[in-house]
């Protein structure tokens, strides 16, 4: 199950919380297909997923020697995927700035679900009703409402009018955390010297991993899941 919505659920203790890497990104669950912030590492050999202000054990698991047990081409569909899932975090529209948006911008929109969880999903602007901004205590406030066409989650292909609140904005620049471009450029290129090698690369890449302390039995639940289990 993905985590819920960060802004429904208080966060952990400062005993709970984990260590955090270079830079926040937005990362669309495999579960639900909803994007959360999130934080990458590198540990036992494997891409750990951290959910922003989530406990531990909702955090994901890729191991790259659990590829072994693919085919190249389905291993390779596997790794394209998962860098897919990875963006810049997208940034909360300001108000002063809702007349930047242009009809077609990609955003993000928060969707409150029958079930009273707020989840976020891509949309496509269509309109802008203009409206005068007010002040409140000294800041500018948004009063505009805005078309958008979920392109995305449960009400995919439907319209919906919302106001400031709900918009981030997504980002054009492509994703620049070291740690996950590191991990799976060095995934890619051995699934590429695995043409002449297979999955033995794989298999080797894992022992090593394994030898050195890696990637070991006693991995936390779910850590094989997501590239399925070692062969």
């Amino acid at each position: 199950m993905p985590p819920t919505p960060r802004n429904r659920k208080a966060p952990p203790s400062k005993a709970q919380r984990r260590p955090r890497s270079l830079s926040l990104l937005d990362f669309r669950s495999p579960a639900d297909g909803a994007w959360y912030g999130a934080r990458v590492t590198v540990q036992r050999g494997a891409l750990r997923v951290m959910y922003e202000e989530f406990l531990e054990e909702q955090d994901e698991w890729y191991d790259p020697a659990a590829l072994a047990a693919a085919s190249s081409s389905s291993a390779a569909r596997d790794v394209a995927a998962l860098r897919a899932r990875f963006r810049t975090a997208s940034l909360p529209l300001e108000d002063a700035r809702c007349r930047d948006l242009r009809a077609g911008a990609p955003l993000c929109i928060s969707c409150p679900l029958d079930d009273g969880l707020l989840k976020f999903y891509d949309a496509v602007l269509e309109s802008v009703v203009p409206a005068a901004h007010g002040i409140v205590d000294g800041e500018e406030r948004c009063a505009c409402r805005f078309t958008v066409r979920w392109t995305d989650g449960p009400r995919a292909g439907s319209r919906e009018e919302v106001g400031v609140e709900r918009i981030c904005c997504v980002q054009p620049s492509p994703v620049q955390d070291p740690v996950l471009i590191e991990f799976l450029d060095g995934v890619t290129k051995l699934l590429g010297d695995g043409n002449s090698g297979g999955a033995t690369a794989s298999q080797e890449n894992g022992a090593v991993a394994a030898a050195e302390g890696g990637v070991t039995a006693d991995a936390p639940p779910g850590f094989y899941r997501k590239f399925g289990a070692r062969a």
